[in-house]
């Protein structure tokens, strides 16, 4: 239904989204080059820290300006945090359906535009969490307080531009989308 919007009509959209960082274990993929022979051998495994070594969730929003406030939680998101916007973009996961979040949007009269669930080729602040995921690799983390100091300072130096860039690149995704029929495409 959004097959037909332009850069236009996605500028007044709020992409909002939460992620779950770790003070120590990132993200990032790691390729290893090895014989069928040494698939077990230890020198192709990363050590991981069980827990982490402590994590935190957070939830932000983006538009095309750049990005907005970001909030920090621990355990389950109970209902969003968002201001007053023109149209909102988020996923349906449980939290964001449910009772008190849909009578919340309704009440502060947000648009919900409607959006598929787990859908990272759509939701341009997923390429922002992947961008703090990259840059924490930096910082040397010692506790959750510094994980969540070097979120803060990473989403702040984020450009305007790099906002822009991901929302102008919708129209190339939801393209893209019906290129691979709703397929996960890794190029946008």
């Amino acid at each position: 239904q959004y097959s037909d919007w332009s850069f236009g009509d996605w500028k007044t959209v709020i992409f909002s989204d939460e992620s779950h960082f770790e003070v120590f274990n990132r993200k990032k993929k790691s390729f290893v080059r090895r014989l069928s022979s040494e698939s077990d051998k230890p020198f192709n495994f990363q050590p991981r820290i069980q827990g982490g070594g402590g994590s935190i969730s957070v939830r932000g929003i983006m538009t095309a300006k750049g990005g907005g406030p970001l909030v920090f939680y621990d355990g389950r998101m109970n209902g969003p945090t968002y201001i007053s916007i023109i149209e909102l973009v988020q996923d349906n996961a449980p939290c964001h359906k449910s009772a008190f979040s849909m009578k919340w949007l309704k009440k502060n009269k947000i648009n919900l535009l409607d959006w598929p669930a787990v859908s990272p080729d759509f939701n341009v602040i997923e390429n922002l969490w992947d961008i703090i995921d990259n840059k924490l690799n930096n910082y040397r983390l010692n506790n959750v307080n510094d994980l969540q100091q070097a979120i803060l300072e990473i989403w702040t130096q984020i450009s305007n531009e790099t906002c822009e860039t991901l929302v102008r690149s919708m129209p190339r995704r939801i393209k893209k989308c019906f290129c691979v029929k709703g397929n996960t495409s890794a190029k946008y």
